[in-house]
């Protein structure tokens, strides 16, 4: 049994693999559709829509091309696009499109730069290997 940490983790965005990841998290829910009658006497529901965001701490180095893209996306385009995004740990992955919502970079004496960012999936997943 494999047991996973930190080390595992990676991130790739429209792509081009960002390589230097502090950490990542993803929140992904389903939407649940009340089609409970008039009589009944329990709530019942259905499937709705799936949805999923998520943020990540990325190291902010300058030769970093796919942080640039990745950031110039959210900051500097006038209209900006969902990529591809995917996030893995060993040989497992979720991926699917998104578009980058948010983005705070931080600048703090004694520590690396870093890029906190934001991202919602657009669509549905395209992969899902858990």
């Amino acid at each position: 049994m494999a047991v996973f940490s930190g080390k595992d983790g990676s991130m790739r965005w429209n792509n081009g693999t960002v390589t230097r990841v502090r950490n990542w998290s993803l929140q992904s829910s389903l939407d649940l559709l009340d089609v409970t009658n008039l009589g009944q006497d329990a709530q019942a529901y259905v499937p709705g829509l799936k949805s999923a965001t998520g943020s990540a701490t990325i190291f902010y180095h300058d030769d970093d091309t796919s942080l640039r893209l990745l950031l110039d996306n959210c900051i500097t385009a006038a209209t900006p696009a969902s990529a591809a995004l995917d996030l893995r740990w060993g040989d497992k992955k979720v991926a699917f499109r998104a578009y980058v919502t948010a983005v705070n970079i931080t600048c703090s004496t004694g520590e690396v730069m870093s890029a906190d960012i934001q991202f919602t999936m657009s669509g549905n997943y395209t992969t899902v290997n858990l």
